[in-house]
């Protein structure tokens, strides 16, 4: 049976965020992938998620980082991470927390060492639990590497897909010191913590543990009804840059291309492979191959970006007072205290100000979903709290010092802004025009809406009442 990469999906790739150990750029992998027609891709670096911008990126931008066209149709960006799992992520990494005696005891097969283990965000609920988990395996288990465990997990599994992994996994590892029971036993538990998303990895690049354990894991697979994926662990792209990847090994020991004792990849068959290449080794399996796709499938990668960058802002929620309907009322209320505060109610120079950046603000959210008003009274809110509780804080700074809104809700202070020229409009970054898409209307056409919503929203009045659109 002849596959073709279509057919396909790598669910097992490192970047050079792997330090040390990969040799390409998400760049690089993803621009690759989507020139030979693959229609997903993995990234699974070890320990850290810092190529899941890059891969988002570039999976389906239209021009490289030269700022040349990419003619290559976009692809799906699956967001994974290889961690290292410990029995007891605490135990080791505090010198009061060292049990020699659990030490020797850190995995269930017995052996020494953190195990790895892949994770793959299904949805952006997943994608946070994953960030989360970085961030624990830095802050709370870090030991030599950056560690987590399955009672970690389990708490963080929400929209979390999970793999076996490579041969480092727990579940291989078991296979090899013929524990199969307990093998099958923790299966049950990866599968249990990811609600059923778990899936079995089988990898084959000449290194002969690998091919002992490959009929355990069909039998694990067929008695417990988890897929099973062919995966290449992929290190760099071309199998020429094995070389390159020996020498990043060498620097990550600190020894010599020569030495004998260095740790090395006993063939160079860790490169991007093809569908057509991965068919030669697992063809008798074809569903091995097929499952990626069908499980690349689960991957809700457009909800993961829509959550990022689908909204104007994202902002922790703000508790407003029950009697204003929404942030911007409870704002211009506080705007109205703050003008009476500073004394500039009795100015017209300084409420026509004051009235045109609530405007701004108005505008920004009812055209495009900018929450200023949010942001402003989160930042009011912590700038308050350190001035009560003495912790020092400056005027303001930039073009936001430019703000008579700011002065009026105690954010900055000092001289007046309007008696130096200052600038509100250059903190928001924008002018009114800019809030229309472009790519809704023409430049044109952009401001001939631009005044349209003016006309048709309501105009704030003179006293700074609410705006009943704002939401």
């Amino acid at each position: 049976m002849k596959f073709k990469n279509e057919d396909y999906v790598h669910f097992h790739c490192h970047s050079h965020f792997s330090n040390f150990d990969a040799v390409d750029s998400p760049e690089k992998m993803f621009l690759h992938a989507r020139k030979e027609g693959f229609s997903a891709l993995a990234v699974t670096d070890h320990g850290n998620i810092q190529a899941w911008p890059s891969a988002l990126k570039y999976s389906k931008a239209t021009k490289d980082n030269k700022g040349n066209d990419i003619p290559y149709p976009p692809i799906k960006a699956i967001l994974g991470c290889e961690f290292y799992l410990a029995r007891r992520m605490d135990v080791g990494q505090h010198r009061e927390k060292r049990d020699p005696a659990e030490s020797k005891r850190l995995q269930p097969d017995g052996q020494r060492g953190n195990r790895h283990i892949n994770l793959f965000a299904m949805n952006f609920c997943g994608y946070q639990n994953i960030c989360r988990l970085s961030q624990k395996s830095f802050i709370d288990g870090f030991y030599f590497k950056p560690r987590i465990d399955i009672e970690l997990l389990s708490q963080h599994s929400e929209g979390v897909m999970i793999s076996s992994a490579c041969l480092s996994n727990i579940i291989n590892q078991n296979l090899l010191y013929g524990k199969y029971d307990k093998a099958k036993e923790i299966c049950g538990i990866f599968n249990e913590i990811s609600s059923g998303n778990f899936f079995l990895e089988i990898m084959y690049h000449g290194i002969p543990e690998e091919k002992i354990i490959i009929p355990d894991i069909l039998r694990l697979s067929t008695e417990l009804n988890i897929p099973i994926v062919c995966s290449n662990d992929s290190h760099y792209v071309f199998k020429n840059q094995a070389p390159a990847q020996e020498l990043l090994l060498c620097m990550s020991q600190q020894k010599c291309i020569k030495d004998p004792n260095r740790l090395r990849f006993s063939h160079h068959e860790f490169y991007l492979k093809s569908a057509e290449d991965m068919g030669r080794i697992f063809g008798d399996i074809p569903h091995a191959l097929t499952n990626s796709v069908a499980l690349a499938e689960r991957i809700d990668t457009a909800n993961i970006e829509s959550n990022l960058f689908g909204v104007g802002m994202r902002l922790p929620s703000f508790k407003c007072p029950e009697k204003y309907k929404n942030p911007f009322d409870y704002l211009t209320h506080l705007a109205q205290q703050g003008m009476k505060r500073v004394g500039w109610d009795l100015s017209k120079k300084h409420r026509t100000a004051l009235k045109k950046e609530l405007e701004d603000i108005r505008i920004a959210y009812v055209n495009n979903g900018y929450d200023f008003a949010t942001y402003f009274l989160i930042v009011r809110d912590y700038i308050l709290y350190a001035k009560d509780n003495d912790i020092l804080v400056g005027p303001g700074r930039g073009s936001g010092y430019g703000s008579v809104l700011l002065r009026c809700l105690d954010i900055t202070y000092g001289v007046d802004p309007l008696e130096h020229g200052m600038l509100f409009e250059r903190f928001l970054g924008f002018d009114n025009s800019r809030f229309i898409k472009e790519s809704d209307f023409g430049f044109d056409q952009g401001l001939k809406q631009l005044i349209i919503n003016k006309e048709t929203n309501r105009e704030l009045e003179d006293d700074l009442g609410g705006v009943d659109r704002y939401s």
